[in-house]
């Protein structure tokens, strides 16, 4: 085997490992991102901190901060519909609009709390 002597690490490494133990290197080198043996190994070996982030604890908040978008657009539609109605003319159908429009207001905030209480306590 032929060594440059330019390269900054020109010593080679082998080990052997067992098919448990590969599996488990495969799977640490999933989690971690790290695609590469040869730099999982050195960090793994010198000391340099290997971690994992599990992003399957915040998909809950992902999918409730996206119905709260949802909520938020048709919330801002409804104060448009409002901004008209108030434009043209002033009758009961205005007053409805806005109890209609607070009431999606106080389920949007309720959402919201129960998002932070979700996020603070997980």
């Amino acid at each position: 085997m032929k060594i440059i002597e330019n390269r900054e690490r020109s010593i080679q490494k082998k080990f052997r490992v067992n098919e448990k133990e590969n599996e488990r290197i495969k799977l640490m080198m999933r989690k971690t991102g790290i695609v590469n043996f040869s730099i999982f190994a050195r960090r793994a070996c010198c000391n340099k901190e290997i971690f994992s982030i599990d992003f399957s604890e915040y998909k809950n908040i992902i999918s409730e901060i996206a119905a709260t978008k949802s909520e938020l657009k048709r919330i801002g539609n409804n104060i448009n519909q409002i901004a008209k109605h108030l434009n043209e003319n002033k009758n009961n159908q205005t007053k409805e609009l806005m109890s209609d429009y607070q009431n999606q207001l106080e389920n949007l905030e309720e959402k919201i709390q129960e998002v932070v209480h979700y996020i603070s306590e997980g």
